[in-house]
């Protein structure tokens, strides 16, 4: 099987808490990974915590995904995260989900989701 890359957000500053749009990742199977991208914040007392959400029709009851755990991105490096997981056990949609802290705090961010999509021919 071929890995399949689908994007949760792309690039962008980000300077407000927020989330993503739904994605539907419901014909992802098996193991998979969850790749987060993001750039220092810009100032000392900025940080910015990521999380991935799930919902079972896009548009209501999303609950952060338990399996899914990044660190805090904060203005000490720039931050590559992956988290490996198993895309099945999914709902049908995501998103990425950021809280963002500190005094007019920014980062900028993408995030992706790679694995392995069913067969529908």
């Amino acid at each position: 099987m071929i890995a399949t890359i689908t994007k949760l957000m792309a690039a962008a500053t980000l300077s407000a808490d927020g989330q993503g749009a739904a994605v539907d990742v419901g014909a992802y199977d098996g193991r998979g990974y969850v790749v987060l991208n993001a750039s220092a914040t810009a100032a000392a007392d900025n940080t910015a915590d990521f999380t991935l959400q799930e919902s079972a029709d896009g548009a209501t009851g999303w609950s952060d995904v338990a399996a899914v755990s990044f660190d805090q991105v904060t203005n000490a490096a720039a931050s590559h995260q992956v988290v490996e997981l198993d895309l099945s056990a999914l709902k049908k949609y995501v998103r990425l989900a950021y809280d963002l802290g500190g005094t007019s705090p920014e980062v900028t961010a993408a995030a992706e989701i790679v694995g392995r999509t069913q067969y529908m021919g």
